[in-house]
């Protein structure tokens, strides 16, 4: 039919395909996905997630090449739910080190925030392009969700979704709670979110930031500082009076050592 334009996948249908991949290509996990149709559009025009599958454009085209019997077995068995995590690359072209994060914009600093001797988002250049690190954590200090160096990694349980597309990376808690979004697509880098720094919450907004205190500041440009905003002593970590065979403070019910006392990877 002339003119014709294929519709675009409804939004729901897209996120219950990625929830169900564990937010990455069902083949190899990448989060930089495409939604394919088992069932071809071209047979029948449906979006059907049942008969439709979240795959990374390198694993699309293969596998939309197989029977529909490796396909619906791909569905089924998704490469991060083998493993529980999500991980992968977020890739885009940005080649200074300004941000605006929380309304509020930092130019060439290193650290943008820490909370005592923990970097919770810091950057920097390397072979000429900007490196983003961060770590979003829960209101016991366990990582939810970490980036290092452009490579985020985090356990599919722990998010309701997780989107990626061009430039553009979104990790919700809920249907309207945004835990980080990191926005690439304009002229201003933006890191926005939700961050729990001990028992207490950071809000990084579109226009302004709301710190610990209820104090709120909006339209800031810090400039050549090591670090933006430090909450805490830098020179104490969170749980430095805590014994390594005494209850973690963060209220797991387990020994120190075996919580944030320990070594721990996410």
């Amino acid at each position: 039919m002339s003119g014709y334009r294929r519709p675009g996948t409804p939004a729901d249908v897209e996120r219950t395909l990625r929830q169900e991949a564990g937010f990455g290509c069902a083949k190899c996990g990448h989060p930089y996905i495409e939604y394919h149709h088992i069932v071809p559009f071209s047979e029948e025009e449906h979006f059907r997630a049942a008969d439709m599958v979240a795959l990374c454009g390198n694993c699309h085209p293969a596998v939309a090449g197989w029977g529909r019997d490796r396909q619906y077995e791909v569905k089924k068995n998704p490469h991060n739910a083998k493993s529980g995590i999500a991980r992968g690359a977020l890739e885009y072209d940005k080649r200074n080190l300004v941000f605006k994060v929380g309304g509020n914009w930092y130019e060439n600093t290193p650290t943008i925030l820490q909370f005592h001797d923990i970097p919770i988002i810091s950057c920097h250049l390397e072979e000429g392009q900007a490196k983003i690190s961060l770590n979003i954590m829960d209101d016991t200090g366990r990582i939810i969700l970490s980036v290092k160096d452009n490579n985020i990694i985090f356990r599919i349980n722990d998010l309701w979704d997780f989107e990626y597309r061009h430039n553009l990376a979104t990790a919700r808690y809920g249907a309207r709670d945004v835990a980080l979004k990191l926005d690439f697509r304009g002229q201003d880098a933006t890191i926005e979110g939700k961050l729990w720094l001990g028992s207490q919450q950071a809000l990084l907004r579109h226009d302004h930031t709301t710190l610990p205190g209820n104090n709120v500041f909006r339209g800031s440009r810090i400039t050549n500082c090591g670090v933006g905003i430090q909450l805490g002593n830098p020179g104490v970590s969170p749980w430095a009076a805590t014994k390594r065979n005494h209850l973690c403070p963060c209220g797991s019910g387990k020994r120190y050592k075996h919580c944030h006392g320990h070594p721990r990877i996410l």
